[in-house]
């Protein structure tokens, strides 16, 4: 971990900060952490001297202190990610109904590949459904964007990409009052292609991790 490589000062600073520092955004920007960064500094110059022997034993221990609150996170890091991924699985297997949301437009002239279903992707469950059309992607990511802009409640934002000749347009709706959903259409074309691609998405909402 990359804490345990810290030099000796940072560790001192980030055993006594180490709360402050999850709930900062930049915590090195707060006064009292820089204080006491000073501080550990000045001690770790006082330990090179002769007759520190106390001071470079307060910073050891102080050192080892914080190396066994780094594997202490550590390992709690580790069982939460555990407990999430329990808990995303327990989400993909519940049974019952899979559907889009009611608001999402329709795709013109979309051949489903199969059912929606429920995936985990990039720990997050989504509903995904994928097919094809014979309309072009920019065809089809308009007629989203008109039925979204008539329906007037819906936020969007449209991706579009042109790499070598493959046409790919990203569109994202989500509603603006709670709770909040999302939708997301992907819709691309080969070269000389006159098939369209579609991949549609919607994440479901985050499960709760139940503590031990």
């Amino acid at each position: 971990m990359y804490l345990k490589q810290l030099p000796t000062s940072t560790l001192v600073v980030w055993l006594l900060f180490s709360a402050s520092v999850r709930a900062q955004d930049n915590p090195m920007n707060d006064p009292n952490l820089q204080q006491l960064l000073k501080q550990a500094q000045e001690m770790q110059k006082s330990a090179k001297n002769p007759g520190s022997l106390d001071t470079r034993k307060k910073l050891a221990d102080m050192e080892a202190m914080a190396k066994q609150e780094a594997t202490r996170q550590e390992q709690e890091e580790k069982d939460e990610k555990e407990k999430l991924q329990a808990a995303l699985k327990k989400q993909v297997d519940a049974p019952g109904p899979v559907a889009f949301p009611d608001w999402m437009p329709a795709t013109p002239e979309f051949k489903p590949a199969g059912k929606p279903a429920k995936k985990l992707v990039d720990e997050e469950v989504k509903i995904v459904q994928t097919g094809t059309s014979s309309l072009t992607p920019e065809k089809i990511a308009e007629s989203w964007q008109a039925a979204a802009a008539a329906a007037n409640n819906l936020n969007q934002s449209l991706n579009k990409m042109n790499v070598n000749g493959k046409i790919t347009r990203i569109l994202f709706l989500s509603t603006r009052t709670d709770p909040r959903q999302e939708v997301e259409l992907e819709a691309s074309r080969e070269p000389d292609s006159k098939v369209t691609q579609i991949k549609i998405s919607s994440p479901l909402p985050k499960p709760e991790i139940g503590s031990e």
